[in-house]
């Protein structure tokens, strides 16, 4: 009750919290969400500039019992700094009691909760026999991607990339070919978008011009568009058959739906995917994109996660309160 557990970003990476668990207790927080014992409130931002902005996430659940918050801060062109775009810090505390148990590093469990919520989309809506896979940005939301994909699509065999920074994409494919696939980058955008899989992680900037068309997508391709959609030809996602975003309301939220390239309506949400009450990949030939702007419930399960293995396996440094 007197102590802080606090967790860095590489106490976070030892525990070695494995895509299937962070997908696992996703799962489970949003079941508790779509029977309606979930506390969420809309992320509320400040605006500094195109790409520069500050968010505060909030959200409670009564098992494990936990509330939490997190608070960001985005700068897109962070990566001239040498810098991740995103930072952030997350504070959890007792749910019944409101005592702060923990604060950790909030930027690697962004990325581990991001890859884990487009898994669990994928787990309905991409194609299972799907081998290859393509990603149009090579950031720390690729890497994390590609192991939380793998883990769920065990048949992906071939990585295709385009980057901004040619350095990014070769270490990139240096990273997937080591992990056992066929890697490249690819000479032409088209490439990427005819695979199984497609993952687009572009920074938001000002001269953005969107430049990737959902028209070139083949049939049976499943999408997750980390990046609010926005180098998508908003035109263009009319070609797409299903439309899912992880929470109708929060996506629906003024400040949330004005930053989407596709500000709705949604066909499914992962609370409807996951207590069945609505249907996922109908048939073989459907193209499905998951465009989403990030619920603080996925923070709080996988955050949770994570404090329980700290806790069991004692990792961590105790801080006074």
């Amino acid at each position: 009750m007197s102590k802080l557990l606090y967790l860095s970003k590489d106490d976070i990476a030892a525990l070695g919290i494995s895509p299937r668990a962070a997908r696992e207790a996703l799962a489970h927080a949003f079941r508790l969400h779509a029977a309606g014992k979930t506390h969420v409130q809309p992320k509320l931002t400040v605006p500094i500039g195109a790409g520069h902005f500050f968010q505060s996430l909030c959200a409670a659940m009564p098992d494990p019992p936990f509330a939490m918050t997190k608070w960001v801060g985005v700068a897109a062109d962070n990566s001239a700094r040498g810098l991740p775009n995103v930072n952030g810090l997350i504070v959890v505390s007792d749910f019944s009691t409101g005592v702060p148990v923990a604060m950790l590093d909030g930027t690697s469990i962004t990325v581990l909760r991001t890859a884990a919520m487009s898994a669990l989309a994928a787990q309905y809506l991409a194609r299972p026999d799907s081998t290859t896979i393509g990603f149009v940005g090579c950031g720390a939301q690729a890497y994390g991607h590609l192991e939380s994909l793998r883990d769920l699509l065990p048949e992906l065999r071939k990585v295709v990339c385009r980057s901004r920074s040619r350095v990014s994409a070769e270490k990139f494919v240096g990273f997937a070919r080591e992990a056992g696939f066929e890697a490249e980058i690819a000479m032409d955008l088209d490439e990427v978008l005819a695979c199984d899989v497609v993952v687009t992680t572009v920074p938001a900037q000002p001269e953005l011009e969107p430049f990737v068309d959902a028209t070139l997508l083949k049939p049976g391709c499943f999408v997750s568009a980390v990046d609010l959609g926005h180098p998508w030809r908003g035109e263009s996602l009319r070609m797409i058959d299903i439309l899912a975003t992880d929470d109708h309301a929060q996506a629906a939220d003024p400040a949330n739906r004005a930053r989407l390239r596709h500000q709705g309506p949604f066909d499914v949400d992962l609370a409807s995917l996951v207590s069945g009450t609505a249907a996922g990949r109908r048939t073989e030939e459907q193209r499905a994109m998951f465009l989403f702007p990030g619920l603080a419930l996925g923070d709080l399960a996988v955050a949770a996660a994570v404090v329980a293995e700290a806790r069991r396996t004692r990792r961590g440094v105790y801080l006074p309160l």
